[in-house]
């Protein structure tokens, strides 16, 4: 079905803007850092490259199904790259036990994973075409959908630009007793583009939604939400193992707590009340 497909898209949009933050913030780390201190390695470039491939798949599969199964395509090898990244950068070194102290199990790559390849399943078995009856319906009722979307996507871009406030005040000003462990000027920097998009995902729901700005709504709500899910996961090991760690970024996290919430939730709405 149609709608099937362009809400896999969307998805698929979500993946690939998830990779191009983190090869984003890998090329900031490396400009940003002193000569010799950063080590750009190879796979940030395979990100760099599956965050293009998404992304544009995601737009292609949204007008039309033409390059359907060169898109399935691109979507398993990237599920089957995250699946290499997750046993050998993760699950490999649990394995071998080499380090002293094991954090936390960071489940994002994992997910991505799942994702992925859920998405590869749908294109491949998506049959093309849709019902008649889709064609004649009223779409009166989208349009309380849309509006509800756009109260969220405002909201979490007034929540972003204030996030993004109070980390531009801490780095200008830094405390030796306030340090920041889990969070760097780069997060200042996303959250600013994050409102950005935010506001034109809103702009473009005034009229009847976009499926591309839905997956890329869907992209930043997922990735605050995996940020807060990872704080949460060391500050309970911190807990656990008697670590006085990072306190002060409790109401960081907090406001992308919400930011992430509010987010995914204005990118689904934006895919349940998008107009033909």
């Amino acid at each position: 079905m149609q709608k099937l497909r362009q809400v896999a898209a969307s998805f698929t949009i979500m993946i690939g803007f998830a990779q191009l933050y983190s090869f984003s913030s890998a090329v900031y780390g490396y400009f940003m850092s002193d000569a010799g201190d950063y080590n750009f390695v190879w796979n940030y470039w395979i990100i760099g490259l599956f965050a293009l491939l998404l992304i544009v798949s995601g737009a292609v599969m949204i007008q039309n199904d033409i390059f359907r199964l060169a898109v399935a395509v691109v979507l398993l090898a990237y599920t089957a790259f995250q699946a290499f990244s997750v046993y050998f950068y993760q699950i490999q070194p649990l394995l071998d036990k080499t380090e002293d102290i094991q954090g936390p199990f960071n489940y994002t790559n994992s997910i991505l994973a799942v994702i992925s390849l859920v998405l590869f399943f749908i294109f491949i078995f998506n049959k093309k075409g849709q019902l008649s009856t889709e064609l004649n319906q009223n779409e009166n009722w989208k349009r309380k959908w849309l509006i509800t979307s756009i109260v969220f996507l405002v909201a979490s871009a007034g929540l972003a630009i204030w996030l993004a406030v109070i980390i531009i005040q801490h780095f200008q000003n830094p405390k030796a007793s306030d340090a920041y462990i889990f969070t760097n000027d780069f997060d200042a920097l996303f959250a600013c583009v994050s409102a950005l998009l935010l506001l034109i995902a809103a702009t473009s729901s005034l009229k009847r939604g976009s499926y591309f700005m839905a997956g890329i709504v869907l992209g930043i709500g997922f990735l605050y939400l995996v940020n807060y899910t990872w704080f949460e996961q060391w500050m309970t090991f911190a807990i656990k193992n008697g670590y006085d760690l990072a306190k002060n970024e409790n109401r960081l996290f907090g406001i992308q707590f919400v930011v992430g919430v509010s987010s995914f939730l204005s990118g689904i709405l934006i895919l349940i009340g998008r107009k033909r």
